[in-house]
Order: C-alpha cells, then structure tokens, then sequence
C-alpha cells in the first residue's frame, strides 16, 4: 500500500469506518459499480461482505441498483465524506452543549455520592496544558501559587510567558505567587503590577521549589514541568482548597512582614540573586 493509500485508508478510519468498510469502498472507488460477489472476491477478508455493503449504504456512501437480475452497488462520490465529517461536527458541537449543561448538577451528584475529593492525572504536555487551561479560565478572581521560576523546561517557560500570562491577564485574574529567589523571578517581579500579579520572593537555598501548586474556588492544581517531566494532579474538594488557600495567604502575610526565616524585599535587596 502506497503512502497516499494509507492517507486515505486513514480518513475513512477516522471518519468511523470499519477498516473492512474503508477497503470495500476504495474497491468501489477505483473499480466503479460492481455486483456483491465481485466485490468479495477483490477483498482480503471474504467475511461479512454483504452486511458492510448495508452499512455502507446506511452511510450514503454507496447506492445500489437492480440489472440483469442482479443487484450493483455504487460508490458515492468522495465528497459524501465531507458531508458526514460536517454532520459529525454538529453532533459533536450539540453532545458540548448538552455536556456542558449537564456537568455542573452530575459533578455535585457525584460529589455527593462518593463524598471523596475528586483527583484528576494528567501526563505529557498536552495534559499539562490542559490543567493550565483550566487554572487561567475566566470565572475567577484569583490564583494563590508556590513555583519555582526556574525549574520550568524551556520550551513550557516559553509557553508560560507567550500564552499564559497574557490569558491571565484577558481573564482579568490575579496570581499571588510565592518564589523562590532567581534572576528569572525578580523579572517576573519587575512587572507584577502589569501583570495583575503579587510576587513573594524567598531563599531558594532554604525553601526550594522544583514544582508548582496553584489554588482558587476550591480547586487544587499539582504541576511538575521539568525537563522530561510533564505531570500533573487536578483535586477538587472545598476543605482541601480552604485549608491550602489559608496556609499561602499566612506564609504570605508572614514574608509582608519579614518574620521568621522567609525572607522579606528588604532584605532580598541586600544579596544577589540565586541562580
């Protein structure tokens, strides 16, 4: 099979073709109408044959017509397959809608039934920014954080920068972030009033943080994006997301005032950044 075989063989899949229904239509395609046994016999797997032509003629991708005493069946011209994605489409588009009413009252029901935080994993980049997605939805007024600003793979630093921090900033929400001290976080502190953004820096040496964990509404949100390492864990439970949002707004309020080890801007200001 050529590559441009496989490119179609694949579209007929993806449309929701059977592989056998895929191959009895590029049969049709390239040889024109045929009657039910010739199209068997040109088929790798004989099984089957007459009820996939059924299917298929379901689909409108084939017609059928009656000579000679025997039945032919037809392909329907290649255009048919955008009239079913089309169709798809607005089946996909009206299951959103539905899901999107029916969300709230079965994620309660379901909170209300196994009276368990409800977690969520996610892995690779593609999760990662689902959960970001989701984090900088609008909806909400702010985000309380611990991230360690230099512990970001370089190609997500480049997407936090480029997509994120503006999203944030459409969806007028604020980020209450503790760091670590960095050259990378006294930059993202330089702007912190442009950024809708209040930055608490801290001794890297004292308080690392090689991960993120973000909060709001009650909603926890557990990111690791090093090198090699995109994971994260999504947690909803009202009491947990209380408790979290209590401790980073103490750990916060105690860097406002300079107490204990965590370091207040005086005193950050007296020492060079930590790479």
């Amino acid at each position: 099979m050529t590559s441009q075989n496989e490119l179609q063989r694949q579209l007929l899949i993806s449309i929701g073709l059977a592989p056998k229904e895929a191959e009895i239509y590029e049969i049709l395609l390239t040889q024109g109408e045929m009657t039910g046994g010739a199209v068997e016999r040109e088929c790798r797997q004989k099984k089957n044959t007459y009820t996939l032509l059924k299917s298929l003629q379901r689909r409108q991708l084939i017609t059928t017509a009656q000579r000679e005493g025997k039945r032919w069946y037809i392909p329907a011209p290649p255009e048919q397959l955008e009239l079913m994605i089309k169709e798809q489409k607005k089946v996909v588009l009206q299951t959103q809608a539905l899901l999107e009413q029916a969300l709230p009252e079965m994620s309660r029901a379901y909170k209300d039934g196994v009276g368990k935080p409800v977690v969520r994993y996610f892995s690779g980049l593609t999760g990662l920014r689902g959960v970001m997605d989701e984090v900088y939805a609008p909806g909400k007024n702010e985000v309380l954080s611990c991230v360690g600003n230099e512990a970001a793979d370089i190609r997500f630093h480049r997407e936090i920068v480029e997509k994120y921090l503006p999203l944030r900033k459409k969806n007028k929400i604020w980020a209450r972030t503790i760091s670590p001290d960095s050259p990378r976080a006294r930059e993202f502190k330089r702007t912190e009033k442009l950024d809708l953004k209040e930055k608490y820096l801290v001794d890297p040496r004292l308080y690392p943080m090689p991960a993120e964990f973000d909060c709001w509404d009650n909603k926890i949100a557990l990111m690791s994006f090093a090198r090699k390492d995109f994971s994260a864990i999504l947690i909803e439970h009202p009491e947990l997301a209380i408790t979290m949002k209590s401790l980073l707004r103490l750990a916060m309020n105690t860097i406002k005032a300079g107490e204990g080890e965590l370091m207040s801007e005086n005193k950050l200001q007296q020492r060079p950044p930590q790479e």
